[in-house]
């Protein structure tokens, strides 16, 4: 969104009149007072900021330059001293660049030679009970011929210590990645940014681009900010983007949707085919339902729901940073005698990973699922589908792809879905394609499940699909690609 810009003459009357709720200092460089209309006023906060201390603001002409500062003031000295050393580091950095160097000439200006103008406000937010952040918007007015300069500055704080908490501290092994991939789609998939995102993204919002070093928490979810003219056109400002603390479930210390520890010792071993008694006739029709990107605590779970309200089965392809997240997910999945495989640790490309990276994030996986439910995958799903050569060269799982890709993270639309399904044709022997992420893929699993219950389908793993339609057993190391499933 974009910051709204001061009527500095209201702000001035505010200061006179004491009507802003808050405790201001003013410095007036000139004898009469100033109008600078320089915009319209907006909202003043995004409905998830809080108010955090009292506010204080200092308003000060001093020709060529003019400055309206706004900041907070906390209980706790520690974060007022660092809170006002960013307002005077922002001050004393603006007039280094602009105020003039001559004080003879500096002298003989009034109040309506301020031609430079400095605002910062700032937005705070309660992240958890020892967590604060404070973020100061800046707004350089360099003069009607130069566009504005908008600016962001983020600073997380320890309630307790008083200490300032780095982005760096926050974000664990994979964040980048998980963020990188959320934005993409939301931004090619949602109004007013899918028509009007430009260049080449998908370079300029990868994970190691740097356009997300710099992020801010709320009690909501994870705050981006995309500067002026990076993604969008000018006209959009600076863009904010809040991420959903569920969306990076166990990528952030110490806020947000952490994973449990599991003790080993409570880590029981789920064995899913012997759980469920499932008759399979090798001469009927049999397809095979998979989901990716899970678990998901709420969609996942009513997949489930549907699975074994029919007393069928599915494949599921989980990351295991969510299976760290969600572990009596999976535990669920496996119970109901579905098949359970890693699609990696965090959804990276594979394609463009080193030998070591591969073989890290095969470890990480395999942890994750050996902690959170006593064994480790057999199966992997490359994100993306990507599996060049030399990925296949360095996987010692077996790989698996699909045949009928139902486009569900695209659309988001049950009929939709289930369109793709019934255009399909003869669907023996074919693995579908669909996400355990979206509400919408839920809803059409409620659908599509008694749909092929009712043409004569049964539902079955992708495993099953191997050994009963190709005599094949599993087998590590191996890619079982498009034409295995048609």
């Amino acid at each position: 969104m974009k910051r709204r810009k001061w009527t500095i003459c209201l702000l001035a009357l505010a200061v006179a009149l004491g009507i802003c709720g808050c405790r201001q200092n003013s410095t007036v460089a000139a004898a009469e007072p100033l109008v600078l209309q320089v915009g319209p006023m907006q909202p003043v906060k995004p409905e998830r900021a809080q108010l955090i201390g009292e506010k204080e603001a200092v308003i000060e002409y001093a020709a060529p330059l003019a400055f309206v500062l706004e900041y907070p003031r906390t209980s706790n000295e520690v974060i007022n001293n660092q809170i006002l050393e960013v307002v005077q580091g922002r001050k004393a950095e603006f007039t280094e660049k602009y105020d003039l160097k001559d004080e003879n000439e500096k002298n003989r200006l009034s109040q309506t030679d301020c031609k430079m103008f400095l605002y910062l406000d700032y937005d705070s937010y309660l992240v958890s009970d020892d967590k604060i952040c404070i973020v100061f918007h800046e707004t350089q007015e360099l003069g009607q011929e130069v566009m504005p300069i908008e600016r962001v500055h983020v600073y997380h704080f320890d309630t307790n210590t008083g200490q300032r908490i780095t982005e760096k501290e926050l974000r664990k092994e994979g964040f980048l990645e998980a963020v990188s991939e959320y934005t993409i789609k939301y931004f090619t998939e949602h109004e007013p940014y899918k028509d009007r995102i430009f260049g080449n993204y998908k370079t300029t919002l990868a994970p190691d681009a740097g356009r997300f070093e710099r992020f801010a928490l709320n009690s909501e979810g994870v705050v981006f900010y995309f500067d002026q003219y990076d993604i969008f056109p000018g006209s959009m400002g600076m863009v904010e983007l809040l991420i959903p603390y569920d969306k990076l479930a166990g990528m952030l210390n110490g806020v947000g949707v952490e994973a449990p520890p599991v003790a080993e010792e409570e880590v029981v071993p789920v064995e899913p085919v012997e759980q469920v008694e499932r008759e399979i006739d090798p001469e009927k029709p049999m397809v095979a339902l998979t989901f990716d990107d899970g678990p998901n605590p709420i969609h996942t779970e009513r997949i489930l729901d549907t699975l074994e309200k029919h007393n069928v089965v599915a494949t599921f392809f989980d990351l295991g940073s969510l299976v760290e997240a969600y572990p009596e997910t999976v535990k669920r999945e496996l119970v109901l005698g579905c098949e359970v495989g890693s699609h990696s640790y965090s959804h990276k490309n594979f394609n463009t990973l080193s030998q070591e990276a591969i073989a890290e994030d095969i470890r990480k996986t395999a942890e994750a699922f050996q902690n959170a439910v006593g064994f480790e995958p057999i199966l992997f799903r490359p994100p993306y589908g990507n599996c060049n050569e030399f990925v296949q060269a360095n996987m010692p799982l077996a790989m698996v792809t699909w045949s009928v890709d139902t486009l569900d993270w695209r659309t988001k639309n049950p009929d939709a879905i289930m369109s793709s399904i019934r255009s399909e044709g003869n669907l023996d022997g074919k693995v579908i394609l669909m996400h355990g992420i979206y509400e919408t893929s839920a809803q059409a699993t409620e659908t599509m499940v008694p749909y092929l219950l009712k043409n004569g389908y049964q539902l079955v793993t992708v495993s099953e699909i191997l050994q009963y339609k190709h005599g094949l057993q599993v087998e590590g190391g191996k890619y079982y690609g498009y034409s295995y499933f048609q």
